[in-house]
């Protein structure tokens, strides 16, 4: 049902059996499947109202959230760009770390995608698509004015256009469409938590065994947003 906003997944007897939308309309199925976060699904951080009630939010659920966390959300630039600028043996993804202490830092790493190497269909005759993201925290994010946070946007759009010109010179000369988004972006128009990009390990694990599976204690839901 497209643009149909789940506000409550519905139990009888500890299983799931179908969803109520934010209209009051109630839809049944022998399976249920949720494609937002953990988070998100079970309520999980400050006590925020999940797509399961709280009382019937299995304890597995709140053991499985002190051993993860949210990964950073990020800034991400979808790019139309000229094609002329693009060398003939470029690949489609790359990875830009200027300082490896710096990594898992903001800012730290750019990673890009050049999809229409691969598939020229995908964009207008003569013209190439160039996403590019930074990791970045929707703690800084927080706060900021309207004009503040449009103002915060252009530097990050700014910042990740010069990395990415070591790999496409000229490139800043050459867009001729940009959408930038942010971790609030994300949150808002994804419905992640906090924009995150998923969870991670918030202490060291035994090896993959005690990552999360898609299966959930609650029967018949199944829980694959991460």
């Amino acid at each position: 049902r497209y643009k149909a906003n789940v506000s409550e997944i519905l139990l009888e007897d500890g299983k799931a059996v179908g969803v109520k939308l934010s209209n009051g309309e109630e839809i049944y199925s022998n399976i249920i499947v949720s494609n937002s976060t953990r988070w998100d699904t079970f309520g999980l951080k400050n006590k925020k109202k999940g797509l399961i009630s709280n009382k019937n939010v299995p304890k597995s659920e709140h053991k499985w959230a002190e051993n993860y966390k949210s990964s950073p959300s990020f800034v991400s630039i979808h790019l139309g760009v000229e094609k002329s600028i693009f060398r003939n043996n470029l690949n489609c993804h790359h990875i830009i770390v200027e300082d490896w202490d710096e990594l898992e830092n903001e800012k730290g790493v750019i990673f890009v995608s050049i999809p229409t190497l691969l598939d020229p269909s995908l964009a207008p005759e003569g013209k190439h698509i160039v996403h590019a993201f930074t990791p970045s925290s929707i703690s800084h994010w927080e706060g900021l004015s309207r004009e503040k946070y449009l103002e915060k946007k252009e530097k990050y759009f700014s910042f990740i256009v010069e990395k990415i010109s070591k790999i496409l010179p000229n490139i800043a000369q050459n867009i001729d469409h940009k959408e930038i988004g942010t971790p609030k972006t994300h949150r808002k128009f994804l419905g992640r938590y906090e924009g995150s990009y998923g969870p991670i390990p918030s202490k060291k694990l035994l090896g993959l065994i005690p990552m999360p599976f898609n299966t959930t204690k609650i029967k018949n839901l199944y829980c694959v947003g991460d």
